[in-house]
């Protein structure tokens, strides 16, 4: 290699820096309290839509940042943040490349519907009536949470609440929104 060529080179690594999304996403995950996930291909799964209407897949939602919500009507925590915090981000995220699965686990239809109708919730909410994608993506409390990137590749997850809705949960979700999906 010709010396110029390599100062050139050289010159052109040094100035090059991350996009401003990737600067800030760990910063993001430790202000959440978020665990990083290894940026893996996320599990694929497809489940009943709670209102019968057919099956969502994740492979449906390629190109969008997806938190995955898993929960329980019986768990106090999610009656909290599933319809007050979780709606909001899916009622200010309408129309950009964001979506969450609220997946119901090891419920019956008839009772989540009941819920989901008298909370008035509009995310998708799907049923994993024998827990298997709960196994396989290792829920062990409820609400967990496991944010998938545009790319289809785990991001990170959390077991427990988190304000999704607050300052730092809208610059975590801005930034995976402003990540090119590849």
């Amino acid at each position: 290699m010709r010396p110029g060529l390599l100062g050139v080179l050289l010159a052109a690594s040094l100035a090059w820096s991350a996009p401003a999304w990737a600067d800030d996403l760990d910063r993001h995950i430790r202000d959440l309290q978020l665990n990083a996930l290894s940026g893996e291909r996320a599990p694929g799964f497809s489940l009943a839509r709670v209102d019968g209407s057919g099956k969502t897949s994740l492979a449906e939602q390629q190109g969008k940042v997806v938190l995955v919500y898993f929960w329980a009507t019986w768990c106090g925590y999610c009656r909290k943040e599933l319809p007050v915090a979780i709606e909001k981000i899916v009622r200010e995220r309408r129309g950009q490349p964001f979506t969450v699965l609220a997946v119901s686990i090891e419920e019956p239809r008839d009772l989540v519907a009941s819920y989901v109708k008298g909370a008035g919730l509009t995310s998708s909410v799907l049923l994993d009536g024998d827990g298997a994608v709960a196994r396989e993506y290792r829920v062990r409390a409820t609400p967990t949470t496991v944010v998938i990137g545009r790319d289809g590749r785990l991001v990170a997850r959390a077991a427990g609440t988190r304000e999704w809705d607050g300052r730092a949960g809208r610059a975590f979700l801005d930034a995976l929104v402003a990540a090119p999906a590849k």
